[in-house]
């Protein structure tokens, strides 16, 4: 029998990193004859690694756009589309008479994946099979007959969470844009464990209670509680978290726990009263399959024999609609709840009385710390268009659960300065958030000065009115002592120190040596900037060795933390983008009220459940560890104290969050986050 003439629909990551390897262990089997997806670029990529790992005749496959320009090249088809488009492909494909394997979801509506599976009953239909290659997994198989075996006895709970922040680097934003993947972590993740669920414990379900973070946007957080008969089963997801990759089952007789990723690693059966049965790996038995491309090659194989008659399909399309319709009970039934985030939610339209509604802003550094809470801002408190540049997609998830009518989403590098001018191609305004974080030092003086010169030129290029820069208090002289302002001396330059401060210091002088020809430029100089999705100041504080407390200050003691939280500099942001009188200067940006850093330690240590003496002399030796080293020390002993009468004066900048407020909505967001001792326990 000749092989099944197979086309892939959608040439993108996830058909890269499944299914192409998948093919060549099929000679004989399956034949790959056609590359579908509406970007060449993605086709022409598929084939590529295609071709490099050995497969047949690849210079014969077709590639194609559209799968009616390739009709007479394939009998069947893997989709591998975005969510929104499975059900027009599909309809296509066996209206056309192709045998497809679908990728999860199904559809992202119930009545089309109803629809769809009423088309594929029908006599003569083709065959439309499901990609649930969870139940190849060992421990998925392993426990499915614990259960059907009555070994576990009557499942009464099931624990299952999977949250990570998202590590994936996607070829396109489709997999956060509402209009392509139809929803977040609960379409993407969920979907693999609602088959499951379904699998292992039948069809009988409700929704109890489902909650969410998105804003209108796509959820990067889901909670759902469900109830299979008489057993509870609590479901954790996040692509911003990292809950861990678990499901314990819980039976009258045993509890089963497995570990969720692939492979399972360490697993275990414990009897009620205590007897483990079994811990360790778990062997492959058939149809399972023990290594990662065979799981695609066993799907795609089990497809094949589908196609011939010679086999069901391991999952079909009723175990499809079964998903979408738990899914859709989720998202739009009546148990459903929006999770609380006001350290996302807070901060209310925008200030200085402008809507910016006829205003395009693009944001560099938009996976940040900074960057991000910019964009929050922008589309949550003005009418801004906004579009947020991101070196990858992956790290912007944070963005994702955001209103998306005003967002757009571009790709762009620092040392890229043709790529940035097309981002900024119909923008009135650049934020210059981003800067060098990574690589070596001279990647990150590239990144930061070079970069900022990138930035500077494409925006003049593409039209950009106003570039509004973050610098950073560093550059100031680190001997001034008493109030410090803009016109106190700067620090010196010194060309064999490539480091953080020197690369702020060389990057200001840029944009304000920019300014006026052609285009207006703004920096901000903020202080110690903390708050949600800090680094520096917030989550490396929260991390760092407890030993370090010993030496850092305490009540009274140490010098002045010129401190700053992230929606106050927000504000000065928005600020920046309007006021007329801003234009070529720069202005120091923080919080007025006097606050020391033996105050901000000691509400460091509070949040962490570490007992602090009353008050601590900077430098103390540390009983254990390694020392804090001597430039961080003497930053806390500097009596610099930052004034910021400029801003107020010429931006109407005030500082609106006292570092009460704002610690304690940083100490609410660590405790969600896992940054937190009890989080982590």
């Amino acid at each position: 029998m000749p092989p099944v003439r197979l086309a892939i629909v959608g040439c993108g990551a996830a058909a890269r990193g499944c299914h192409v390897p998948a093919l060549p262990p099929l000679k004989g089997d399956v034949r790959l004859t056609a590359l579908i997806d509406h970007d060449p670029r993605q086709a022409q990529a598929a084939l590529a690694l295609y071709r490099e790992l050995g497969g047949t005749d690849a210079d014969q496959v077709v590639l194609a756009t559209d799968p009616t320009e390739a009709a007479d090249a394939f009998d069947a088809a893997v989709v591998v589309a975005p969510h929104t488009l499975h059900a027009q492909i599909v309809e296509g494909l066996l209206a056309a008479g192709k045998h497809v394997l679908l990728e999860k979801p199904m559809t992202t509506s119930a009545g089309d994946a109803r629809r769809l599976a009423a088309t594929a009953a029908g006599a003569g239909a083709p065959i439309l099979a499901m990609a649930h290659p969870r139940r190849l997994f060992p421990a998925y198989a392993w426990v499915k007959r614990l259960i059907d075996g009555g070994d576990l006895g009557d499942v009464v709970r099931v624990d299952w969470a999977e949250g990570h922040p998202y590590a994936h680097e996607p070829v396109s934003w489709s997999m956060f844009d509402r209009r392509l993947a139809g929803g977040g972590v609960l379409t993407d993740t969920a979907s693999h464990v609602f088959d499951t669920l379904l699998w292992w414990l039948g069809p009988d379900v409700r929704v109890v209670r489902y909650e969410d973070n998105s804003l209108g946007g796509v959820e990067t957080d889901a909670t759902a509680h469900l109830r299979f008969g008489s057993a509870d089963v609590h479901c954790d997801f996040s692509r911003l978290r990292d809950l861990g990759i678990s499901c314990k089952v819980t039976g009258t007789k045993a509890t089963v726990t497995i570990g969720t990723d692939f492979p399972a690693g360490e697993c275990t059966l414990i009897t009620a009263d205590g007897v483990e049965l079994h811990r360790g790996d778990v062997d492959a038995v058939a149809p399972a399959q023990g290594e990662w491309e065979l799981l695609f090659t066993e799907q795609l194989a089990n497809f094949a024999a589908a196609v011939r008659g010679t086999a069901p399909v391991h999952s079909g399309p009723e175990d499809g609609v079964r998903v979408v319709e738990l899914i859709q009970d989720c998202y739009i039934g009546t148990a459903r709840e929006r999770s609380a985030q006001p350290w996302t939610t807070r901060g209310g339209g925008a200030v200085g009385g402008s809507s910016f509604a006829d205003r395009t802003v693009a944001v560099t550094g938009a996976s940040g710390f900074i960057g991000g809470r910019v964009v929050e801002r922008l589309i949550l408190g003005t009418q801004a268009r906004v579009r947020p540049v991101v070196r990858g997609f992956g790290r912007a998830a944070r963005l994702s659960v955001l209103p998306q009518d005003r967002l757009e989403f571009r790709q762009g590098d620092l040392m890229d300065a043709n790529g940035l001018r097309a981002a900024f191609e119909g923008c009135d305004t650049v934020v210059h958030c981003a800067f060098g974080s990574s690589g070596d030092e001279a990647d990150r003086w590239a990144a930061s000065v070079e970069g900022t010169a990138n930035v500077l030129a494409a925006a003049h290029a593409a039209g950009v009115r106003r570039v509004v820069h973050l610098s950073t208090i560093d550059v100031y002289n680190p001997a001034v002592t008493g109030a410090l302002t803009e016109q106190s001396p700067a620090r010196p330059a010194d060309p064999a120190d490539r480091e953080y401060e020197q690369q702020k210091l060389a990057a200001e002088r840029l944009v304000l040596d920019a300014h006026g020809h052609g285009l207006e430029t703004v920096v901000l100089q903020p202080g110690v900037v903390y708050g949600p999705w800090g680094g520096q100041w917030t989550t490396a504080q929260l991390r760092r060795a407890e030993s370090d407390f010993a030496a850092l200050p305490a009540g009274e003691g140490g010098g002045v933390c010129n401190a700053v939280y992230v929606d106050d500099l927000a504000d000065a942001v928005l600020l920046a983008v309007d006021a007329e009188a801003a234009t070529g200067e720069r202005f120091l940006v923080g919080n007025g009220e006097e606050l020391g850093w033996g105050e901000f330690f000691d509400a460091v240590r509070a949040l962490r459940g570490l007992d602090g003496p009353a008050t601590r002399t900077v430098g103390e030796p540390v009983p254990d560890g390694e020392p804090v080293p001597d430039w961080e020390l003497e930053l806390y002993r500097s009596t610099a104290c930052a004034r910021y009468d400029k801003a107020q004066r010429l931006l109407g900048f005030t500082s609106r969050t006292p570092f009460a407020d704002g610690i304690a909505l940083t100490g609410q967001w660590a405790g969600w986050a896992g940054e937190l001792p009890e989080a982590r326990a």
